[in-house]
């Protein structure tokens, strides 16, 4: 026989049993894959076929990473199947869109998801809210907080759930929560029930954990919930009736048998989920989807009576509860600082962790804790040292050791002196460029870029606080319900100037800042030359969806109105002969509340000068019909620069522009009483003064701010 020829034989031999074996695997891959068994399913695929450039095997692998919680994973075996086959799932769009976001690639993200939602009517809301989850993610990580995130390790964590850190106030022991098991049954049958353990610090590290006593941990599942500062009284989770809240006390070594709170906090019908002891053991905030909340799970507050009973709690309001989950909540020692997981606030995706302060009475707007505390996954379950240095909590990373670990946060100093104000969502308006206030005529519509944000694992990271506000208080203007019968007006000409392709097309949805909400709303477009109003339309009442066509050769403000709502502000400065484009967004409306700010994008003024420019008057305008329609309102026009310059001209200028924008408003009637400027220069940017072409336009911005209500 030919040497060749047998050599050739001999190989294909060796590859026979290599293939068949591959072919086993993929077989018994896709048999697990539609028992929905994706754990499983994705170890017989990597084992078959893991470099396969089959595009139905790589679509696979890349959702059994999807389905389970190293979903950043899938992306490589999507953007694979994809490429070869486009069509490998109906849904693939939307599949991709979810890697790219769990990549943090929001921009990509984005475009799958719009991709998916023009051909997917009846899921257009739930694609609407994954793009909006991409628009907070792209703001938070563009400025994450200065922290330093690490897993406690193997000593606390393994391949199961932990959850609900709570450390004693000399940071040695940690209670917490687990349904770890080496019972390969009640592994498989899902039977492996939620105990609680405890661990001692031993050196630097923690010791091995255990169970916390016989007396507390019982067949069914039983949760951590809170320790009391001198860590002698544990609340606990157990599931009687719906789920109720328990305490148990620490007597010599062991933890007595856990008894229910009173009816008043524990109710037979609903669930009580978790539950924190203020430090001076007058207060209890715990969770609950009784009746009377609003929405899912709310927080809830009991105080102590005379008798020393818990009284009938107090649902903790608008501010803090929205229509979805509030849960895990942990008071501050400082008696003022409450910490909650929400996946009903804005949100990177699922729950992320907020904070809100007790101030003049009330509870004040949460704010998002920000990124990489935050993440796409599930996080709750925090608490924090008294000194706010050190804090604990519970979240998914796909550097985790299997499920839900614990984690430290180390707070690091600021990295300057100045306080930054925080940044409100990242806009979800155009990526137009926001007029220069240094600049004359206003910048060009530049169109939006499209930046993939490196994925970083949540390691020590350098920069600014926090920069999402999460949902409003309540609002002090009422809002009626939307107008019947409103009829659009579009001027003649931009009919024509559509049929020749010379206009940007702006559509997409209304929204509220808070919940997301589709909202009617009167949607003026104004050719700021002339500050005629050259088209008034109106977002559908009930979702929030509008189409305005912008006719090109001019500098035009789009003004977003809304009974109740500050205004929201667009400009465009459109070239004669800029290319056709559509733009699909969001206009966020923010509640006119005390607090409440927004952007003027449509006052202009010359360089180094602060006279109001004849391109302001209809923004201006807008002002006042606020003010006239909601006369209990007081606001402040805030002025600020870039750093360019001298620190002292820039603060004499700023205060200089905002106040001739109050100076305006007093000449054509609006009480002097109403009305305040101030002017801040260079010492509250929103973004790095770095970026000469961006960052420093942004800067350079006048503001309205509503500053009281009065009653």
């Amino acid at each position: 026989m030919d040497k060749l020829v047998y050599l050739t034989l001999l190989i294909l031999c060796l590859l026979i049993p290599v293939s068949g074996q591959s072919q086993n695997s993929i077989d018994k891959g896709n048999r697990l894959f539609e028992k929905k068994d994706y754990e499983n399913a994705l170890k017989a695929y990597l084992e078959g076929g893991s470099s396969s450039d089959d595009a139905d095997l790589n679509f696979k692998i890349g959702m059994c990473y999807l389905y389970l919680e190293t979903k950043s994973k899938s992306l490589p075996y999507l953007e694979k199947a994809f490429n070869a086959k486009s069509n490998v799932d109906p849904d693939i769009h939307y599949y991709l869109g979810m890697a790219y976001q769990n990549n943090h690639q929001y921009a990509r993200a984005r475009d799958h998801y719009e991709e998916f939602r023009g051909k997917n009517k009846k899921l257009y809301e739930l694609v609407t809210e994954k793009i909006f989850e991409c628009e907070i993610g792209d703001s938070l990580t563009r400025k994450p907080v200065r922290v330093v995130i690490e897993n406690v390790g193997a000593g606390i964590n393994s391949p199961f759930n932990e959850y609900s850190p709570l450390v004693s106030a000399d940071g040695n022991a940690m209670i917490f929560t687990s349904n770890r098991s080496t019972d390969d049954y009640k592994i498989k049958s899902g039977t492996n029930f939620e105990d609680i353990y405890i661990a001692r610090k031993a050196g630097s590290s923690w010791g091995v954990p255990e169970k916390i006593s016989p007396n507390i941990n019982i067949k069914f599942n039983d949760a951590a919930a809170s320790l009391s500062p001198d860590g002698k009284t544990l609340f606990l989770y157990y599931e009687d009736g719906a789920g109720d809240i328990y305490t148990s006390h620490l007597e010599g070594s062991d933890w007595t048998k856990p008894e229910a709170l009173n009816k008043n906090i524990n109710t037979p019908l609903f669930w009580e989920t978790s539950a924190c002891i203020s430090a001076d053991g007058q207060k209890l905030f715990f969770a609950s989807n009784r009746p009377g909340g609003k929405g899912e799970l709310d927080i809830w507050m009991s105080t102590l009576d005379p008798k020393g009973n818990w009284a009938k709690p107090v649902n903790l309001g608008g501010a803090i509860n929205t229509p979805g989950n509030e849960d895990s909540p942990y008071i501050h020692p400082d008696g003022v600082t409450l910490y909650f997981s929400s996946d009903g606030h804005p949100s990177m995706g699922s729950n992320d962790i907020y904070k809100s302060e007790f101030k003049d009475g009330k509870w004040q707007r949460p704010v998002n804790m920000g990124y990489p505390i935050n993440s796409i996954e599930y996080d709750g379950f925090f608490s924090i040292s008294e000194d706010k240095t050190t804090g604990y909590y519970s979240t998914l990373r796909a550097e985790g050791m299997g499920s839900a670990d614990i984690y430290t946060i180390k707070f690091l100093p600021p990295a300057k002196e100045e306080v930054q104000e925080p940044v409100l969502l990242a806009s979800t308006e155009p990526a137009v460029q926001q007029p220069a206030v240094e600049t004359t005529p206003p910048p060009a519509v530049e169109e939006p870029k499209k930046e993939e944000p490196k994925v970083e694992e949540p390691k020590a990271i350098v920069a600014e606080e926090p920069v999402i506000v999460a949902a409003p208080p309540p609002a002090v203007v009422q809002t009626p319900a939307p107008e019947p019968d409103r009829t659009d007006f579009i001027d003649p000409m931009i009919q024509v100037h559509k049929d020749n392709k010379v206009v940007t097309v702006l559509k997409g949805k209304v929204i509220d800042e808070t919940t997301a909400q589709p909202l009617s709303a009167t949607i003026s477009l104004v050719d700021n030359a002339t500050n005629k109003v050259i088209t008034k339309i109106y977002s559908n009442p009930q979702t929030g969806d509008f189409e305005l066509t912008i006719p090109h050769g001019g500098n035009y403000g789009v003004a977003t109105e809304r009974q109740g709502y500050l205004f929201n502000s667009i400009n465009f400065n459109l070239p004669q002969f800029a290319e056709y484009q559509e733009i699909d967004t969001h206009i966020i409306m923010v509640k006119a509340e005390v607090g409440s700010k927004v952007v003027l994008k449509n006052i202009f003024f010359d360089i180094g000068k602060s006279d109001l420019k004849a391109e302001s008057i209809a923004e201006v305008e807008n002002i006042k019909e606020l003010l006239i329609t909601n006369p209990l309102l007081n606001v402040q026009i805030n002025g600020h620069t870039d750093n360019t310059g001298n620190a002292e001209t820039n603060k004499t200028l700023s205060l200089k522009r905002a106040s001739a924008v109050v100076d305006y408003l007093v000449q054509h009637g609006i009480s002097a009483t109403r009305l305040s400027a101030k002017g801040f220069g260079s010492e509250r940017p929103i973004v790095s003064n770095d970026d000469e072409a961006e960052g420093r336009a942004i800067n350079r911005r006048t503001e309205i701010e509503i500053i009281e209500s009065k009653s």
